[in-house]
């Protein structure tokens, strides 16, 4: 039989396991940088862009799980974000992000878009300068969580209950005038997510990556 991968990736390879996908374009150096103890990625393209965007992402696979990573990253300016994201497609996702204030320091945000439409969520938690957080996803059948940690007091939470059903297929269905227009059928994944929206060339380390599954109750 085949071993179960290791629960956490600390990117020791020098490219992605066979668990990580990218999206619409190949995990080639040009934007990913796996290196010891860290993985590099280049920004890209806004969370609805088509064509570049710099996800690196893993497949759902239970109802219950969780995944978590530690980010290091010095946005300059709002254009510059990176962070954990649950995901479905470009019109369907949850982000929990780092960015940059107008006046260049770090806030920690939350945004998801359902059917297109972006909502920004309260509140913006500032963060110091320079210093990694710890940012967490948990899935729990038809809701997600989200929290961090900045190693000042041990984990909290932004207090964002996120409805996961967005993230399903039959939810990513959209029918106009009566007719399916977009079809969903690329199931959920959680990622880590970077943009780079002034093209400055901006990058995000992320230390590590865990995901775990937890059995149902009733199963």
């Amino acid at each position: 039989p085949v071993p179960e991968p290791p629960a956490t990736d600390r990117f020791d390879a020098p490219a992605l396991g066979p668990d990580w996908s990218t999206l619409r374009r190949p995990a080639d150096p040009e934007w990913i940088d796996p290196a010891p103890g860290r993985l590099r990625i280049r920004g890209g393209q806004s969370p609805v862009g088509r064509r570049t965007p710099s996800l690196v992402a893993r497949r759902v696979t239970a109802r219950r799980c969780s995944f978590e990573t530690e980010l290091t990253f010095a946005p300059r300016t709002p254009d510059h974000m990176a962070g954990l994201t649950a995901y479905y497609n470009t019109r369907n996702w949850h982000y929990l992000y780092v960015t940059a204030e107008d006046d260049g320091y770090p806030v920690l945000k939350a945004l998801s878009c359902e059917a297109g439409k972006l909502i920004a969520h309260p509140p913006r938690i500032p963060l110091v300068p320079g210093r990694p957080v710890v940012l967490r996803a948990e899935l729990d059948g038809p809701e997600l969580r989200f929290s961090y940690d900045t190693g000042r007091g041990g984990p909290r939470t932004p207090g964002l209950r996120l409805d996961a059903t967005v993230l399903s297929d039959e939810h990513a269905d959209e029918f106009h005038d009566g007719q399916l227009r977009v079809l969903g059928f690329t199931g959920a994944m959680l990622g880590l997510w970077v943009q780079d929206l002034d093209g400055s060339g901006v990058y995000a380390d992320f230390a590590h990556a865990t995901y775990r599954t937890t059995p149902d109750d009733d199963a």
